[in-house]
C-alpha cells in the first residue's frame, strides 16, 4: 500500500536546483573540468544568496525580525551552523556588516565553495568541514549562531546544543528555525514524492523501506540523488530526519541555562512563494490557532523557531 501511494504521486529532484546538494554528485559537476566545477559551486551559493537578498524571502527577515533588530548583528561574530555552500552567510554578513563570519557543515565540497564565493564577495569568513555535536570553537567565541532547517538532521540534537550554549559568549543568542519531525510537508521523502502526511499514519521503518525501493527502481536515472545506504541509522526517524518534535525540543533546551527564550510561531504554509497565494494565506489564518495548542501543534506550525539568549 505504502509503495502504491509514493507511485501515484510521484516527484523527481531537478538537475537544474542548485539549493540540492546532491547537484554534487551529479554527472555534469562529477565529470566536470575544474572551470566548469567552480561555476556549479557559484551557482549553489548564488541560490540561497539571492533568495537570502529578497525582502520578501528572507530567512532572517521573514523569521526573527520581529524580535531582534538588524542593527543587533552589526560588527558580530557570527556562526551559521548547516552553513551549505555559504551563500546565506555571505548575504547576512553583507547586509548587516558582521565583524566575522563562519559557517560550518559536513561536506568537504561545501567549504570549497564558501571559501571561493567569500573571497569574490571580499567577505571575512572561514568555512570549516564539522558536525554540530562536535564544534570545533573555542568557548565564548560567538556573539550569534544563526541555523536554518539544520538542527532536524544533526545526529544527536542536544548535544549540538550543548555546543551551541559552550561557543556562544555571555549574552550570545542562537537564532534557530527548522521543522518538527510532524511538519506535514517536511518528511523529506520530495524526491520520490510529493504527497504529504504519509508520515503521519505509517511506521517508518516500513515507510523508509518503500522509499528506499523506488529508487532502486528508478536504477541508473537516480544515481545522483539516491543515498549509499537503503536503510536507517540507529538516530534516523525517516531518512536523515532525527525526528525532533516540539516537546522534545522545549525539554532539551531546558537542560542548558539559557537566560531567555523567545518562540516565534508561524502556521503551515507560510514559506514559499508560493505562499503568497490567496488559498494559502486563507488557510494559514484557519490554521492559527491550532500552533498554540500542545500536541496540535505539532501537526500545524510551520517550523520550530526560536532565539535563545545565554
Amino acid at each position: 500500500m505504502i509503495y502504491n501511494l509514493l507511485k501515484m504521486f510521484p516527484n523527481f529532484p531537478d538537475e537544474n536546483n542548485y539549493e540540492n546538494w546532491e547537484i554534487f554528485n551529479h554527472k555534469k559537476y562529477i565529470n566536470a573540468n575544474e572551470e566548469k566545477k567552480r561555476e556549479i559551486r557559484l551557482k549553489t551559493c548564488l541560490a540561497r544568496y539571492e533568495i537570502e537578498n529578497d525582502s520578501k524571502f528572507s530567512w532572517l527577515k521573514k523569521y526573527f525580525f520581529s524580535k531582534i533588530k538588524k542593527n543587533e548583528l552589526e560588527n558580530k561574530i557570527v556562526l551559521d551552523i548547516g552553513c551549505f555552500t555559504g551563500g546565506r552567510l555571505i548575504s547576512w554578513a553583507e547586509q548587516y556588516k558582521f565583524k566575522k563570519s563562519y559557517g560550518i557543515d559536513i561536506n568537504p565540497i561545501f567549504k570549497i565553495a564558501g571559501e571561493e564565493f567569500s573571497k569574490k564577495k571580499n567577505i571575512d569568513a572561514e568555512f570549516f568541514v564539522a558536525k554540530g555535536e562536535e564544534l570545533p570553537f573555542k568557548d565564548n567565541t560567538f556573539d550569534f549562531i544563526v541555523s536554518t532547517d539544520t538542527f532536524e538532521h544533526v545526529q544527536n540534537l542536544e548535544v549540538t546544543m550543548k555546543e551551541c550554549f559552550r561557543v556562544l559568549k555571555k549574552d550570545g543568542k542562537l537564532l534557530a528555525v527548522f521543522p518538527q519531525f510532524l511538519q506535514p510537508f517536511e518528511s523529506h521523502l520530495n524526491f520520490v514524492s510529493y504527497l504529504p502526511c504519509l508520515h503521519w499514519f505509517f511506521n517508518s521503518k516500513k515507510l523508509s523501506k518503500n522509499y528506499f525501493k523506488i529508487l532502486e527502481d528508478r536504477g541508473e536515472d537516480a544515481y545522483w540523488y539516491k543515498p549509499k545506504k537503503n536503510y536507517l541509522e540507529d538516530w534516523e526517524k525517516l531518512p536523515t530526519l532525527n525526528g525532533i518534535s516540539i516537546a522534545k525540543f522545549k525539554n532539551i533546551i531546558k537542560k542548558n541555562e539559557w537566560s531567555e527564550k523567545i518562540w516565534i510561531r508561524r502556521p503551515i504554509l507560510s514559506d514559499g512563494r508560493r505562499s503568497n497565494k490567496i488559498i494559502f494565506k486563507m488557510l494559514r489564518y484557519i490554521f492559527y490557532p491550532f500552533i498554540y495548542i500542545k500536541f496540535i501543534n505539532e501537526l500545524f506550525m510551520g517550523r520550530i523557531c526560536v532565539i535563545l539568549k545565554k
